[in-house]
């Protein structure tokens, strides 16, 4: 399989993901909302903002990873940003001892933070750098 191929299957990958992940929040940012506020690390007064806008930027990035323009690795580097931000806040939750749902694909789902999801998103993460890497990655290749 040629390097093309395995990035594009990484960047159709991603878009999946981030589809998957932001639909839910989109049709119920109420829920959404409270899953935020469970993660105790935004101020209350950002809280409705971040719900309503947050599954939209994940939209955005997952149509944009999939465009042939150079809009793929502004999308790559954004997933990436959130991506480590949503490991940061769990992991730092975590190490709190709190009990909290993941919020990752639906609010107020069963799927409670820990470590596998953080290990889930380092995978996407490595996915991310592949996707902006992917003209050096062919170059090496190549020779």
């Amino acid at each position: 399989m040629s390097p093309r191929w395995i990035i594009a299957c990484c960047r159709f990958l991603l878009a999946l993901v981030f589809i998957l992940a932001s639909i839910h929040k989109i049709i119920y940012p109420e829920t959404f909302a409270q899953t935020i506020y469970q993660y105790q690390i935004l101020p209350d007064s950002m809280i409705n903002l971040v719900a309503i806008t947050l599954p939209w930027i994940e939209l955005v990035a997952a149509v944009a990873i999939l465009t042939p323009t150079s809009f793929k690795d502004g999308a790559a580097l954004l997933m990436l940003l959130m991506l480590a931000v949503f490991a940061l806040a769990m992991s730092f939750n975590i190490l709190r001892g709190l009990d909290i749902s993941c919020g990752c694909f639906s609010s107020g789902d069963t799927d409670t933070i820990g470590w596998s999801n953080v290990v889930r998103n380092l995978g996407y993460m490595f996915l991310c750098v592949a996707v902006m890497g992917e003209q050096w990655i062919t170059d090496k290749l190549r020779g």
